[in-house]
């Protein structure tokens, strides 16, 4: 054993084998360092509500058993269309599978169909710069994204995000209250090019009663 001296935090450390080179940090210092630069559920986008769940919490919560189709899902097939009632934890499973993608190390983000619309609303004149993140992220969480403005320059941007990530392989996850039943009754709102990438991987239909998670009272 070869005592040395971390230069972040100025402790002794030992090294069982080569010493590391003048400047080093030890385990603890790097740890610290790789927290602060993490990105986080928070940095993800992901809402409040749906932060710092697991799949334990879920099935608790919902009270059955977590979604076989995702069971083992590391984002082969790059599609995956979650849809059911309001409160059956669709949302909720799509923001657990991005908490533990970024825990790999990797980005990822989470945005809303009225999210979207209210941030290109707000910046039209730079509606590229807004959704460059959304078509190249590792992977995209798009909750409720139909929900989003009902006009031109909403649909083109969704449907350049779809194709975008479609053509590049790049995880996506989609939650929607309607899904199938949509792409049987299309609309201008809802275009079958779209509607059969977000259906072109798994599919997962959360079922049973209404109990959404709720905010905690301060």
């Amino acid at each position: 054993m070869t005592p040395w001296i971390c230069s972040q935090c100025g402790e002794e450390q030992l090294a069982f084998g080569t010493v590391p080179a003048p400047g080093s940090h030890c385990c603890a210092c790097r740890d610290a360092q790789a927290a602060l630069t993490a990105f986080t559920e928070v940095d993800a986008g992901v809402p409040k509500l749906f932060r710092g769940l697991t799949r334990e919490t879920w099935s608790a919560h919902f009270r059955r058993p977590w979604p076989a189709p995702v069971e083992r899902w590391t984002g082969t097939p790059t599609w995956v269309a979650l849809w059911g009632p309001t409160g059956t934890g669709k949302t909720a499973v799509a923001s657990i599978l991005l908490a533990e993608h970024l825990r790999t190390g990797r980005r990822g983000y989470w945005i809303s169909g009225p999210e979207l619309s209210r941030r290109l609303q707000r910046d039209l004149a730079n509606a590229e710069d807004v959704i460059a993140p959304l078509l190249v992220t590792s992977l995209l969480v798009f909750d409720e994204p139909l929900t989003g403005a009902a006009a031109d320059w909403y649909m083109e941007r969704l449907i350049l995000i779809t194709r975008t990530r479609d053509e590049n392989c790049l995880p996506t996850i989609v939650t929607n209250q309607l899904l199938p039943e949509l792409l049987r009754n299309p609309t201008a709102a809802t275009p079958p090019p779209l509607l059969s990438r977000w259906l072109s991987g798994l599919h997962v239909r959360t079922g049973g009663s209404d109990v959404r998670l709720r905010k905690t009272p301060r």
